[in-house]
């Protein structure tokens, strides 16, 4: 029902904005906006492996050879650094030193993980496998072989909204009958994110040259779209940063070439999420903004800087900060303090402040 309102509301502005307009008329532009909104809620991913299925003893060999996975993968990103996989496919195993007919077993599998996500997007923790009526292809004294064990993933974005998972697992036979049976295998997951993107929409005035843009929520009504009216000037609000309102140096501080935050840092940023979530009537939005010192070309620079910016953004959004929030802004080598260790940093400024001193007072626990 969302998507036909929105279709509705898009060939309406469209044919409206074909239309000539009067001096005094409005229009609607509608548009998606990408945005670095970080992974969160239920996304679906495919997940592919493949490895090697090895033994310790001489008598196992029957079950030496070369897994295949393919999986639909729900992928949980929860509130807290941690994500947890549920998902079902199919495995296949290329028997090297079978003595049976058969050479290869296809099944299906059914896959459970739990890993914790590092700031710098790496996922470590446990996976198991339950591939069904599999047993007696690995030696396992039951019908179904039970596979547990650790997987490493890095996550990376392949594209604005596509994001990837590249590492590998090391998992064992539970269900054996006292042998070892090892499985590794290579892991590459790729899946959709759809927080990547928000619609938005434009009102714009033939006689004015002020342009407001907010996201816009389809609400599922009939209601008949109304014409917008002319953007009205609102009161003048401040641009305030952070170190303007907090006593002392309050810039979060980077090592050469990192763009990882220490752990003093990152609970810093935890308190100050918590305390802006709390009086966000107080701000309009917040705009990270990283730097890098004069050393590497610019290139470089403006990629570590906007990099820089993005960790904090991620985890002001991880704390709990409304993502429609936070905006993050690489600098390069721009406003330079006058040392490289001071250079590499990231500040937060504080857009259309309503009440800079409630908001002084409100950020006044944060050290």
């Amino acid at each position: 029902m969302k998507k036909i309102i929105i279709a509705a509301i898009l060939l309406a502005g469209a044919w409206a904005q074909a239309q000539d307009q009067s001096a005094t008329s409005s229009t609607l532009q509608f548009g998606k906006e990408a945005t670095e909104a970080a992974p969160r809620g239920l996304l679906p991913f495919i997940g592919l492996g493949g490895g090697y299925t090895g033994y310790d003893q001489s008598a196992l060999q029957d079950v030496e050879g070369t897994p295949t996975t393919i999986k639909l993968l729900g992928s949980w990103y929860l509130e807290s650094p941690w994500v947890m996989d549920l998902g079902y496919g199919y495995n296949n195993q290329q028997f090297t030193h079978s003595t049976a007919m058969d050479t290869a077993n296809t099944d299906g599998a059914a896959e459970f993980a739990f890993r914790y996500r590092t700031d710098n997007r790496w996922q470590m923790g446990v996976v198991g496998n339950q591939f069904f009526s599999q047993g007696p292809n690995y030696a396992s004294s039951q019908g179904d072989a039970i596979f547990a064990g650790l997987q490493v993933l890095k996550e990376f974005n392949m594209s604005q909204a596509w994001l990837g998972r590249l590492g590998a697992r090391a998992m064992s036979l539970t269900s054996n009958n006292g042998d070892l049976v090892m499985m590794y295998l290579v892991d590459f997951q790729f899946g959709w994110n759809p927080n990547a993107y928000k619609t938005t929409v434009r009102s714009t005035a033939a006689d004015e040259t002020m342009v407001q843009e907010e996201d816009f929520v389809a609400e599922e009504t009939t209601e008949t779209a109304r014409p917008v009216a002319a953007a009205q000037p609102e009161p003048i609000l401040n641009d305030v940063a952070m170190s303007s309102l907090i006593a002392g140096n309050q810039s979060i501080k980077f090592n050469s070439s990192q763009v990882a935050m220490s752990s003093a840092d990152q609970r810093k940023v935890e308190r100050l999420a918590k305390a802006l979530d709390e009086h966000s009537d107080l701000y309009e939005r917040v705009e990270v903004r990283g730097f890098a010192d004069s050393t590497g070309s610019a290139e470089i620079n403006e990629k570590i800087s906007q990099r820089r910016a993005d960790t904090v953004a991620s985890a002001l959004e991880r704390y709990g900060l409304d993502s429609s929030k936070v905006s993050a802004v690489g600098r390069g080598t721009e406003e330079s303090l006058g040392s490289r260790a001071a250079d590499r940093r990231a500040e937060l400024v504080f857009i259309g402040v309503k009440d800079e001193a409630a908001l002084r007072e409100a950020l006044s626990t944060v050290r």
